[in-house]
């Protein structure tokens, strides 16, 4: 009789909705635990001591090689040391003696894990009641206590460059989303021009970095002077700042008509400066010729200065002759005057006696050679007579023109 009446409540309205706000409660506490594994299973525990809990929660991930492989159950103090208690999903994990843990920063909300080194087995397994020491832990610093190696200026500028910053990107969003559409892009152009930079084994950017850090060098000493350099640099942005920057906003608006003008006058060099390419090519090989002859000629410069210092002396010594001489060329200006005449009266002669240049040359040139030779006696020339017909007055015809005509 009462499995009856069970049963029947159960049918019913009341039973029904009792069964199913049971199961819905079972479905909520299963959900609360399901981020800690499985509820009711079987797990590892270990006991690890840090010498500081802050900032770790409870149910904070536990994981090894950056894997999650369980949870933080609780945080306890036990005898003065601060115990953080970890479940781990496998109860076959090995722990060993050695083994060390470090609390990290999952995100930069402050948020931790627990990143746990099993060990090996070159040291005995960990036993449950045993407690890794504080010696063998890390914790990371937080964000807050990082935050406060700044002073309190550095804090309020940072804040309100975080407020601008944030005021800023309001409106903005559409932006923001082309942004990250483009974001592969860069990441893909960030790629080549990290390529870039490690080519050669990264030479050039270890040769750049070199070249900086001397360059930063050179300003040790000068802090004094490149605060001041900042100040004027601060002065000029002030400046540009008056009545809210109207006139840095007239000369923006006035930058399109000024730039389209600039680059007409660029695009107008283009030809002479092409000119002046040409010219320069090809005044190359003179000015390598003029670079080569430089040593010579500064020797030259150099050797030519003792001379040139005697010059002076050897004017002053020579001028007695220049004034002879010039005194000379006025006396002779009425012989120049005769010679002159004499050169026209004799020119027709000359014009016949120059067809026979030639036989006149050959005539001196005997003359010269019957010369050239004399005896003991001093005789110098000899003449012969050569007997023939016309020697001895005998009528003979003789076949000679008298006045033969010039030799060429």
């Amino acid at each position: 009789m009462g499995d009856n009446t069970l049963g029947r409540w159960l049918r019913g309205p009341l039973g029904i909705g009792t069964l199913v706000v049971g199961l819905f409660a079972g479905a909520v506490v299963f959900g609360l635990n399901a981020t800690n594994g499985m509820p009711l299973a079987e797990r590892r525990e270990v006991k690890v001591e840090f010498a500081d809990l802050s900032g770790l929660n409870r149910g904070d991930d536990v994981r090894i090689a950056g894997s999650r492989v369980g949870y933080v159950d609780r945080m306890a103090l036990e005898d003065g040391r601060a115990i953080a208690v970890l479940k781990l999903d496998d109860p076959d994990t090995e722990v060993y003696a050695n083994s060390t843990a470090r609390v990290s920063d999952r995100s930069g909300l402050g948020q931790k894990y627990v990143n746990l080194d099993p060990g090996d087995d070159t040291a005995p397994q960990l036993a449950e009641s045993e407690v890794i020491p504080a010696e063998r832990t890390m914790r990371s610093e937080d964000i807050n206590v990082l935050l406060d190696v700044f002073d309190e200026k550095t804090r309020d500028q940072a804040s309100k460059a975080l407020r601008n910053l944030g005021g800023g990107m309001i409106g903005h969003g559409e932006d923001a989303h082309a942004f990250l559409r483009k974001a592969p892009e860069i990441v893909r152009s960030t790629g080549k021009v990290a390529g870039a930079l490690a080519a050669d084994r990264g030479e050039p950017l270890e040769a750049m970095l070199e070249s900086a850090d001397q360059l930063s060098a050179r300003f040790a000493g000068r802090q004094d002077e490149l605060a001041a350099l900042i100040d004027e640099f601060g002065t000029t942005i002030d400046s540009l700042a008056v009545d809210d920057g109207a006139a840095v906003d007239a000369s923006l608006d006035q930058a399109p008509d000024t730039l389209d003008a600039a680059r007409g006058a660029l695009q107008s060099l283009d030809r002479p400066l092409a000119d002046l390419a040409v010219a320069t090519r090809q005044l190359r090989p003179g000015a390598s010729a003029l670079g080569a002859a430089t040593p010579d000629l500064r020797a030259f410069l150099r050797d030519g200065v003792g001379p040139v210092g005697k010059v002076p002396s050897v004017n002053k010594a020579a001028e007695p002759g220049v004034k002879a001489i010039d005194d000379l060329v006025i006396d002779a200006r009425p012989l120049a005057r005769q010679l002159v005449s004499t050169g026209r009266s004799g020119a027709p002669l000359g014009g016949v006696l120059g067809a026979y240049a030639g036989d006149i040359s050959h005539y001196y040139s005997a003359a010269v050679g019957s010369l050239a030779q004399g005896d003991s006696a001093g005789n110098w020339l000899r003449i012969m007579l050569l007997p023939s017909a016309e020697v001895v007055g005998l009528p003979v015809a003789v076949n000679r023109d008298p006045y033969p005509a010039p030799r060429n």
